[in-house]
């Protein structure tokens, strides 16, 4: 029997293990900071109950005194003692509720801050691997469980708790010989829950895991709305979609059924505890071991424990909820970066600057092989670097090592002859601007995303930003001009105008290295020509990269590399590599050729 009451207690299966250290964690972070005002609701639901539970007693008094005994003065001071208990009672929840709420609003700010605060900071390479719904899910979801638990959970289980052991108090005190009779209920009520909580936590955790496929699915669909239309696939993704809540609708109905025995077998055992009480309790009021007014007071005393032990076996499914919530968190809060800056980092200075790659291999996932194999690379200050050849041979992953996105296996990338490994991220992406083929503007307006890398950027340098990107012509024709809303990611603009919105924003930037990303691809011929004139005497004077698939667009380059299943297979200017009949001889033939037809 004993050895059946202990495996209880050990947490076998690891979706129902909670570890100690948790407990202290959650406090330590979240409530903590905040335990003054905790405290202070604390102690106003302590005084609260005790003063709910003080009119217990005075049931005592009222029947011995005042319907046995006959006293009527007792009982005019006995009703004021009533309302006074019951004002008290009423003060003391109203500021518990205050005190509550500024910990719970205080406490959620941060909380939400610091997940902010990490996400934005973590390595890229995360939100390449990880669904955004999951990571929607630690700022909203997660986050409001874990702060239930500090705030309205913990509160709430304060609160019952204390009832119930005032309650329990009042009832030793008044009749202890009924309470030792009661006590063997304990294991009876204890034991379930212990069996209930695990159950909790297993659903708790596998909830946490749908609602993550939830949001990323419904994610997924709000970004690939134009394809999924585009592809009439409607209905096989929607279900998808009812797949996973249907899933979810299981788990909620198993923890409906885990929530629901609960309340029966708490009354059922409060039901034996009053039945017997009554029972043993006449036995004692005839024997005059009990008063009529003890009595009265037990059973009042029981009955009022009722509701809150009721409510504490709810909460205690909100507390595993939190609890795994926390646990997961914790996790991605706990989450390094593969990327920081160095302990003796220091500020790279706006220059004219040099850039090299010594011996650089590089890949994303070692078991899916290396994507840069020993590539050596020396850019001059000033000059312009064309990478091309086909795609997948590894142009943007040098973009991504400039950008220190990643670090390479091997190998280094310098700026100025230093590692940039040397450099705080900071100072270093300061210090360069890039273009993109696939460009991202925020929600908000032109002026905004123009300005985005230089925020205190005055008007007449967004506009002049805007013209030597080619962009005035086209935003003064917007009904709000450069206070024109672009919407989401851009989604009110067309490509060729995201495209010169993003150079605009480049220039503006003004930084020393540039990369350009396939920049010109969205733009017609006419615009094309006009922004190749801006990007001219943009890069003047800068260390430029111009990733390029369109030949005609990088003739006048420095150095053209042709980069070819990880390696740099050939290097020199146009007319070198023309001469050498190479790759890129073979690369240009064809596209001439093309453009001639």
């Amino acid at each position: 029997m004993f050895k059946k009451i202990k495996s209880l207690f050990k947490n076998d299966k690891p979706d129902t293990q909670i570890k100690w250290s948790l407990y202290g964690r959650v406090w330590r972070e979240i409530g903590k900071p905040y335990w003054k005002w905790l405290l202070a609701g604390v102690v106003a639901t302590i005084i609260a109950a005790s003063a709910e539970g003080y009119t217990v007693l005075l049931v005592k008094q009222v029947i011995d005194r005042g319907f046995i005994e006959k006293n009527m003065g007792s009982l005019y001071l006995i009703g004021l003692q009533i309302v006074g208990a019951f004002g008290v009672k009423s003060i003391f929840a109203y500021s518990k509720t205050l005190l509550m709420s500024k910990a719970g609003l205080l406490a959620a700010t941060n909380l939400r801050r610091r997940i902010y605060r990490h996400m934005i900071r973590m390595h890229i390479g995360v939100f390449n691997a990880e669904r955004t719904g999951r990571l929607m899910n630690y700022y909203g979801v997660q986050a409001g469980a874990v702060l239930g638990l500090v705030t309205d959970t913990i509160i709430s289980a304060v609160q019952n708790t204390a009832t119930i052991m005032i309650s329990l108090g009042i009832m030793a005190w008044v009749a202890p010989q009924l309470f030792a009779v009661l006590l063997f209920l304990v294991p009876a009520i204890f034991i379930p829950m212990i069996v209930i909580t695990k159950k909790k936590r297993r659903l708790a955790r596998q909830s946490f895991g749908i609602a993550n496929d939830s949001a990323n699915h419904v994610t997924q669909t709000i970004q690939g709305i134009r394809t999924i239309q585009s592809f009439a696939t409607e209905n096989a993704e929607a279900e998808r979609f009812y797949k996973i809540e249907n899933a979810s609708i299981r788990n909620a109905y198993k923890q409906a059924q885990i929530n629901g025995i609960q309340s029966p077998l708490l009354e059922i055992m409060i039901s034996i505890g009053l039945a017997i009480a009554l029972v043993v309790g006449g036995h004692f009021i005839t024997t005059g071991q009990v008063s009529t007014g003890a009595f009265a007071a037990f059973i009042l005393a029981l009955t009022a424990a009722y509701q809150p032990a009721k409510k504490i076996t709810g909460i205690n499914g909100g507390i595993q909820v939190g609890l795994i919530a926390a646990e997961q968190l914790f996790e991605f809060l706990d989450t390094k970066s593969e990327v920081n800056d160095a302990p003796d980092a220091i500020a790279l200075k706006s220059d004219r600057m040099s850039v090299k790659l010594d011996r650089v291999s590089f890949s994303y996932n070692i078991a899916d092989g290396e994507v840069l194999h020993d590539v050596d690379l020396d850019v001059k200050p000033g000059t312009v670097c064309a990478l091309v050849g086909p795609s997948g041979g590894g142009k943007s992953t040098i973009f991504n090592l400039i950008e220190r996105f990643y670090d390479p296996q091997s190998g280094r990338v310098l700026i100025n002859n230093k590692d940039i490994r040397k450099y705080t991220l900071q100072s270093l992406r300061d210090n360069i601007a890039i273009v993109s083929q696939d460009v991202f503007l925020f929600a908000g307006s032109i002026a905004d995303n123009i300005k985005y890398g230089r925020p205190n950027s005055t008007g007449a340098e967004i506009e002049a930003a805007a013209a030597a990107a080619n962009a005035t012509e086209f935003i003064k024709e917007l009904p709000r001009g450069f206070n024109t809303n672009v919407g989401e990611r851009g989604a009110l603009l067309s490509g060729g105008q995201k495209q010169r919105i993003a150079i605009a924003r480049a220039i503006l930037k003004n930084a020393p290295i540039l990369l350009l990303d396939e920049a010109t691809s969205a733009l017609d011929t006419q615009s094309e020509k006009l922004i190749q004139s801006a990007l001219v005497k943009l890069m003047a004077g800068r260390t430029t990269f111009v990733i390029a698939h369109r030949l005609s667009t990088i003739l006048d380059a420095d150095q053209i590399c042709v980069v070819k299943e990880g390696r740099i297979v050939e290097r020199g200017t146009d007319t070198e590599l023309c001469a050498c009949g190479g790759e890129y001889k073979k690369l240009k033939d064809i596209q001439f050729k093309k453009s001639k037809k």
